[in-house]
């Protein structure tokens, strides 16, 4: 049939495959793979809010020198970002009131928006001749495709601030402990306060999953979870640190003082069924270990965690 005709099939297909892809860039660069398959244009380019920003960049273009993609920005104060505010498609034929690195004969700027916010925008080009109308709505589905992706991106990347708060409402994801556990440090650190991290590790989690199963395995977390969150103080602080393993923060505790605590929430989790069939270890690492972060704390306490796991006797190492 007619070249111009929509390929329908192709675009579907765009579409699954998007569904399956986890990062923006491939989305995008996958978007820009199926442009070029679909248009003859000159150059392209997309330029993305830089977030918590009014800079706008260049993520991604087709025939454009590395030197102008890098060094051409756009700030929301700019006339074609303030036009682009209105979220109306930008029909420009030449001569232009905008250009980017090349002439153009027909150019077209899409806004990338979220609501009524400005994402971002995407331009392309024709040296000769212009865009047909067929065209132009083509390009425009293209943009709003790329619109949702770049909400779901920010919302993405939203959601992973928020997710501090694991499963429940006292264990925290690995990087908000590390965070909440850093102003703390140096609190201690500087107050010359003792502070010790814990970390309790479930030897080979992996084959227990495969014994008892996902949800089974699942519910042992919880329990252990449940078990470290009601014996600690409201002070100490819960994370997760691997799937398999917790990190417990206990300021003003000494070494001696958490073996105690620790030994006591140890009992309570030995005494679970499941402990037939799992060993668990844990390590205590002190800020006295002269150690310059929370991460590295992290790291010592871990490492007695393993030791622990290999023990004949007893189940709790203190790092040395």
């Amino acid at each position: 049939g007619d070249t111009m005709e929509f390929n329908l099939l192709s675009f579907d297909e765009m579409l699954s495959n998007l569904l399956k892809k986890q990062e923006m860039e491939e989305h995008l660069s996958f978007i820009i793979r199926n442009i070029e398959e679909e248009f003859s244009f000159q150059s392209l380019g997309i330029y993305l809010k830089v977030p918590n920003t009014d800079i706008f960049r260049m993520k991604i273009s087709r025939n454009i020198s590395h030197t102008y993609s890098k060094n051409y920005i756009f700030t929301e104060g700019d006339p074609i970002t303030k036009e682009l505010m209105h979220l109306k498609i930008l029909d420009i034929q030449s001569p232009g009131r905008y250009v980017f690195e090349k002439e153009y004969s027909h150019l077209l700027i899409l806004p990338i928006n979220h609501f009524n916010e400005l994402l971002g925008f995407i331009f392309i080009d024709k040296s000769t001749e212009v865009f047909e109308s067929e065209e132009m709505t083509k390009i425009k589905l293209y943009a709003s495709v790329i619109s949702l992706i770049v909400q779901l991106d920010l919302q993405g990347n939203e959601i992973e601030q928020h997710r501090g708060i694991y499963e429940s409402a006292k264990v925290f994801s690995h990087k908000a402990f590390v965070e909440k556990s850093e102003v703390i440090f140096s609190m201690m650190k500087r107050y010359n306060r003792y502070l010790t991290i814990a970390v309790i590790k479930i030897e080979n989690f992996e084959n227990i999953v495969r014994t008892i199963g996902e949800h089974e395995a699942g519910d042992l977390l919880k329990k252990i979870s449940y078990i470290i969150q009601n014996d600690l103080r409201d002070t100490d602080i819960i994370g997760k640190l691997n799937n398999d393993s917790f990190t417990v923060l206990m300021p003003e505790t000494s070494n001696k003082n958490s073996f105690i605590t620790v030994n006591r929430v140890n009992n309570r989790i030995m005494k679970l069924p499941m402990m037939k069939i799992c060993k668990i270890g844990w390590g205590i690492a002190s800020k006295e270990d002269i150690t310059k972060n929370v991460e590295e704390l992290i790291k010592f306490a871990d490492h007695a965690a393993e030791d622990s796991t290999r023990k004949e006797e007893g189940n709790i190492t203190i790092y040395k």
